[in-house]
């Protein structure tokens, strides 16, 4: 390994940050680069810090491992996708996680490599040139998008519509594709696997914007239903991969014209519950509360799952904050009587805070996690 690379490739990364807070990757990966020509390397443990260089310097390549000092690698990626959008950087994992759902977490935050240690030098020069070859989004069917977009504009809705259902009937080889990256994945043929969950996630990036568009093309045509269902559709979608902000703006404009909506982040918790992802079911619910921080089925979901977890004093406080918002919650309080033993009381003096009134944004009860 005392050689340098040749390649043509790997002029693009001059610039490279190295993200771990473990000093013998540091090293690792610090004489692996070399070899591959990078001589402007920069290495840092805390995200923040990493966050802060890219502000105001010119980087062309993030290995970012799992473990950070101040957050997660999947916690950074996500940081610098949404704050970065005009600056598409590749950030390529190198880790000793091996999970399947740490390889989709990290792709559905932006991640176009994934390289497991202890990696060997052809393995890490894959990475690279696969880097290189990595288109943003399918160019084609972006384009059909626009089309589609447009003809909204001109008010050519019934041809929107058809444009539309075409983009969203590539559901099937997005799910033909996640399912190449498992096999791939139990094949451990990791160089494989992230090219079709990347692919995967593309085509449901594109979802969520055919759905969108399909929302504005009925709401011309005057159907308000299919209007309120196509918006919760493409919701449901920006939480599935964590995007706050544009679930809360399609949730505010669904609760425009549908009080009693569910919560679109309350929604993925459950599902996740259901699943046995408990970290994950939490995480949605705890997006849930900052599209709805006064609902008192969320803090009842999330009451369950820490329960279920085994952390009673978690489960504990939560069940009574469900509580304490709405003291007939007959299920809540089934809950605290299963984690305490006796019924839950008001404390005398204090009056139970009010209910959320029909209207305000709070999901209605169809949404507590049964």
């Amino acid at each position: 390994m005392s050689q340098k690379k040749e390649s043509r490739a790997y002029g693009a990364f001059a610039n490279v940050i190295i993200l771990t807070n473990v000093a013998v990757h540091a090293k690792r990966d610090l004489g692996t680069i070399k070899l591959f020509g990078s001589e402007n390397v920069r290495m840092f443990t805390s995200g923040v810090d990493a966050i802060d260089h890219l502000t105001d310097n010119q980087v062309d390549l993030i290995l970012c491992d799992s473990s950070l000092d101040d957050m997660t690698g999947i916690k950074f990626a996500q940081i610098v996708r949404k704050n970065m959008s005009g600056r598409p950087l590749p950030i390529i994992m190198v880790t000793l996680e091996n999970r399947k759902d740490h390889v989709l977490d990290s792709i559905a935050a932006g991640c176009i490599g994934y390289v497991l240690r202890p990696y060997s030098l052809d393995t890490f020069e894959r990475y690279l040139i696969l880097t290189t070859q990595l288109d943003n989004y399918p160019e084609i069917e972006e384009m059909e998008l626009q089309e589609a977009r447009d003809m909204v504009e001109r008010g050519d809705f019934d041809e929107a519509i058809e444009a539309f259902e075409e983009l969203i009937s590539y559901q099937d080889e997005a799910q033909k594709y996640y399912d190449m990256g498992c096999q791939f994945m139990l094949q451990c043929k990791y160089g494989k696997a992230i090219v079709a969950f990347k692919k995967a996630v593309k085509i449901n990036d594109l979802f969520a914007e055919a759905y969108k568009g399909l929302a504005d093309a009925y709401k011309g045509k005057g159907d308000m239903e299919a209007y309120k269902l196509f918006l919760r559709k493409a919701a449901d979608i920006h939480a599935q991969f964590d995007r706050l902000e544009a679930t809360k703006a399609l949730f505010i404009e669904i609760l425009k014209h549908d009080a009693e909506t569910p919560n679109p982040f309350n929604t993925l918790g459950v599902n996740l519950r259901k699943q046995g992802d408990y970290p994950g079911a939490l995480h949605a619910y705890r997006r849930a509360l900052e599209l709805t921080p006064s609902d008192e089925n969320i803090y009842f979901n999330m009451a369950k799952a820490f329960y279920f977890m085994e952390k009673v004093e978690e489960a504990s406080k939560n069940v009574i904050m469900a509580l304490k918002m709405n003291p007939q919650f007959r299920e809540a309080d089934k809950l605290y009587q299963r984690i305490h033993g006796k019924p839950w009381t008001p404390v005398i003096g204090k009056p139970a805070s009010v209910r959320s009134a029909p209207g305000d944004g709070r999901e209605s009860a169809k949404d507590v996690d049964p």
